[in-house]
């Protein structure tokens, strides 16, 4: 027997300084999460009463390996699709060619572009990150339902065009100018007493030249406006001439006509016909030379995505992308998992975990919840209210580093090879014992 425990002796310490070796190994291992053996006595044989003494020993045992789930440090990145969970819970991931689930705390995500499919937010071996995913029917910013539904994470790279219908537009008009000539003549600055120009939007995205004139009549507050669209000075003929439309002024310079006016019709080369709304509230007459205030327009022309450096990442997992037409929208919302016993998650290699499903020993209920947000159970859906159930914000452009802490492991591989050293001398001295009980017998 005596035998026996110093071999577990030996084999445990032996088990202790393989976990510790692979923690020093991964110390650099983004997301890795630190074990430690555990070492239990084990009883060769015991009575049903009597002293605790009276049982035979044989040994001890290093079966129960734990698994060391606290935060690891962040480390700063400069992808923008880099994520590092600050707090509970872990990044759900999806396998294409299995359908199987597994979960990380790795958060290096890419795009993967795959012919014919929609580009996929994904880890390094491929693997899909999940979350819910935003409706463009009937929005083109698209609005993400608030309970947990994770799918692959797909990006939209198009952002489909919009056409202008409303050009907001704040100028100054002098009164002190002299009134201008007549007939109104676009291409004739002497016919205008001010004039500026808005880049409009057709429904295929196309851009057009929207020009408006400014002609004072000279008597009274109040102007007279024209517009054209793409006026083509080389052949004035083709263009049509809007207006005109009165703006009224009070005595203090203020404008009094109603806004925005009525929209006006206006006809492309392609024969499209736009309807536009000039509102120009904040429009002022003062005595200063004509300027420009402010110009700003509701259309935009199709947008994509140029590359990853587009995106950005919210702590409460909303995704938002940058089109190349100036418009950002959010383009999907990650979703947390958590378990009701994380430590008893199946390491499957490549910082992936899988739950486990043993009904006294397994991982327990799976959780899935927003960022820093809220919760859904099986068994319902459970809001931020509930702390102790809520998931950790996310970080953007920032990994979560091993949680080893290389000093504490060099110790402990210290202690381990003591141990292993001190059971190995244990089995040496039993066995020179033994050796002379031999020799005893042989004299």
């Amino acid at each position: 027997m005596a035998f026996s425990n110093s071999l577990s002796g030996l084999i445990a310490a032996g088990k202790a300084l393989d976990v510790i070796g692979n923690n020093i190994a991964n110390s650099q291992t983004i997301g890795f999460k630190s074990s430690v053996a555990r070492f239990t006595n084990v009883a060769a044989a015991g009575k049903g009463s009597g002293p605790a003494d009276s049982a035979a020993s044989a040994g001890v045992s290093a079966d129960n390996v734990f698994q060391n789930f606290e935060q690891g440090r962040m480390e700063i990145t400069n992808n923008p699709l880099d994520m590092a969970i600050n707090g509970q819970g872990f990044f759900r991931l999806y396998d294409p060619q299995t359908g199987k689930i597994s979960y990380t705390r790795d958060g290096q995500f890419r795009l993967s572009f795959e012919e014919n499919s929609l580009p996929r937010l994904v880890t390094r071996s491929g693997l899909s990150l999940t979350g819910n995913l935003p409706n463009f029917a009937t929005d083109p910013y698209g609005t993400i339902d608030t309970v947990p539904a994770p799918v692959e994470i797909t990006i939209d790279p198009y952002f489909p065009p919009k056409a202008t219908g409303t050009v907001n537009l704040s100028v100054n008009l002098d009164p002190r100018v002299a009134p201008a000539a007549v007939p109104f003549d676009p291409s004739d600055p002497v016919t205008f007493n001010g004039s500026t120009m808005a880049q409009v939007f057709d429904a295929a995205g196309n851009q057009h030249d929207l020009r408006v004139y400014f002609i004072s009549p000279g008597a009274g507050n109040q102007w007279d406006m024209y517009s054209t669209l793409d006026y083509d000075p080389g052949n004035p003929l083709t263009t049509a001439v809007n207006g005109p439309v009165t703006l009224n002024f009070d005595t203090r310079g203020v404008l009094a006509t109603a806004m925005p006016l009525a929209a006006q019709n206006y006809v492309t080369t392609s024969g499209e016909t736009l309807n536009i709304a000039v509102d120009f509230t904040g429009t002022s007459q003062l005595g200063t030379p004509f300027s420009l205030n402010a110009l700003s327009q509701n259309g935009y022309g199709e947008g994509d995505i140029q590359d990853s450096y587009e995106f950005s990442v919210l702590a409460d997992g909303h995704i938002s992308a940058r089109y190349s037409n100036g418009q950002r929208r959010n383009v999907a919302q990650v979703v947390l998992a958590n378990f009701a016993n994380p430590n008893a998650l199946i390491n499957s290699g490549d910082n992936q975990w899988v739950s486990n499903d043993d009904p006294a020993k397994g991982t327990g209920t799976i959780s899935l919840g927003f960022p820093n947000f809220a919760t859904e159970k099986i068994s319902g859906f459970k809001g931020n209210s509930d702390v102790a159930e809520g998931m950790g914000s996310i970080q953007g452009f920032a990994r979560e580093q091993s949680n080893v802490d290389l000093g504490t492991e060099l110790v402990a591989l210290i202690e381990q090879q003591r141990n292993y050293q001190a059971s190995a001398q244990t089995f040496k001295i039993l066995d020179q014992v033994l050796q002379n009980l031999a020799n005893m017998r042989s004299n």
